[in-house]
């Protein structure tokens, strides 16, 4: 009985490690980085009274508290490598048993897309009444619906992006055995070029330039900036272009990969 109660404390602690804390750590760190940046800026420039507020980037301080609101819920519906366990599953020589059932074995693993993106809408929506109790004047309200919607479609087409990845990464278990390693850095990079740590239109024009133009900066920067209204339909529907055709390049990589790791598979174990 008490083994069982164990389990059952374990479980639910986990599950409040990974779906609801997760995610919220990096952003929270970044808050107390931009305090002691905007805080040191306002000193030097003599801010006070019926001053101008500081600017960083074209960022003013409670914009940036804003964005980091934002980025807590955002984070929340961006599918992460843990949700799969492919490469466990190849190295172990499991796979064969999903390849005589009547249907794709890509399909059970778009269900967890499915299931994973359910479940963070729910958590980010609980996130984000929890932050907006707490402090109503801090929070980032979205400025309409259509902002909302618009924003929630960038971050889901992204996050199946990062979905495409993951299992791409995880099918190299069928050559390499650093599938691990290479997820870690994977995310890295996303999550970096991405602006989970800093606005990728507060970083230099040229990166921000570059940076524009992938999935990553339509997934996480782009989104709160839209529910800020920084940002316009307009470029909502260059962002939704843009991430399409990445999306479509990542699933025909997919597929090739795939059918290539198929093609060694002995079934045995890697």
């Amino acid at each position: 009985m008490a083994y069982e109660f164990r389990k059952r404390i374990q479980f639910r602690a986990g599950f409040f490690v990974r779906e609801v804390l997760n995610g919220t750590v990096e952003p929270l760190v970044m808050l107390f980085v931009y305090t002691a940046l905007y805080g040191s800026a306002a000193a030097a420039a003599g801010e006070g009274v019926g001053t101008e507020p500081v600017s960083l980037g074209g960022w003013t301080y409670p914009e940036i508290i804003q964005y980091v609101a934002g980025l807590v819920v955002v984070r929340k519906l961006i599918f992460h490598s843990r949700a799969l366990d492919l490469a466990t599953e190849i190295f172990e020589g499991r796979v064969t048993k999903y390849l005589v059932m009547p249907f794709r074995f890509f399909v059970l693993h778009q269900g967890r897309f499915l299931q994973f993106t359910l479940l963070q809408l729910a958590v980010a929506a609980l996130v984000w009444c929890i932050g907006y109790a707490a402090a109503p004047a801090y929070w980032l309200v979205p400025v309409s619906v259509a902002a909302t919607l618009q924003a929630g479609v960038l971050v889901l087409m992204g996050s199946y992006c990062c979905f495409l990845i993951f299992f791409i990464l995880n099918a190299l278990a069928f050559w390499l055995d650093v599938v691990w390693s290479l997820l870690v850095m994977a995310w890295f990079v996303i999550g970096f070029s991405g602006g989970a740590l800093v606005p990728v239109s507060q970083m230099p024009a040229a990166f921000y330039g570059v940076l524009s133009l992938g999935f990553p900066y339509w997934m996480i920067t782009a989104p709160i900036e839209l529910l800020m209204g920084r940002l316009g339909t307009g470029d909502f529907l260059l962002g939704a272009g843009l991430v399409a055709g990445q999306l479509v390049a990542l699933d025909l990589l997919r597929r090739w990969v795939w059918r290539r790791g198929l093609a060694r598979y002995v079934g045995a174990g890697m």
